[in-house]
């Protein structure tokens, strides 16, 4: 093997090296979107209720209380997640049994923290890049239930 093939292989590697380390870097800020919220914990947690409600087919399935369900281990702000569903989207997924992996995202949610200084926010998975990752089916249907839910923050979140 000649140098010059030894050198340009010593860059191609080089370059794979950093873009494997801004993918694992700027991941985390495109999988998990956060929002401001002018709005109380409590009032963020029912228009995001109110919101999915009003959506077609959305269904908030559960509230958590994490503040609540940790006290014994220590206080902290107040925290929460809506674990929510679209019953269409997932039979649309669940319909196929290769696709049937994905129940370990299910159901979707949003979560809801307050911060040390009283600020309130929403977080979300991002759905639709999530789905792109598997293709098919589950990215199409991903894709819209993100897209629901894109709206449904947005209409609650601070402008």
């Amino acid at each position: 093997m000649n140098k010059s093939a030894l050198h340009a292989g010593g860059w191609v590697l080089a370059g794979m090296l950093l873009m494997g380390i801004i993918v694992w870097l700027t991941l985390p800020s495109l999988m998990l979107v956060k929002h401001k919220s002018n709005r109380s914990y409590g009032d963020t947690v029912a228009a995001l209720s109110e919101a999915l409600e009003q959506k077609q087919d959305w269904r908030v399935l559960t509230v958590n209380d994490y503040q609540k369900s940790t006290a014994d281990f220590g206080a902290m702000e107040r925290v929460g997640s809506l674990n929510i569903c679209n019953p269409r989207y997932a039979s649309q997924i669940l319909a196929n049994d290769g696709d049937r992996g994905v129940t370990a995202f299910m159901p979707l949610a949003l979560g809801v923290y307050e911060d040390k200084q009283g600020q309130v926010f929403i977080s979300q998975l991002n759905v639709g890049l999530l789905g792109m990752m598997f293709g098919g089916t589950i990215a199409d249907v991903m894709g819209m239930a993100g897209n629901d839910l894109n709206e449904v923050v947005a209409s609650v979140a601070a402008k």
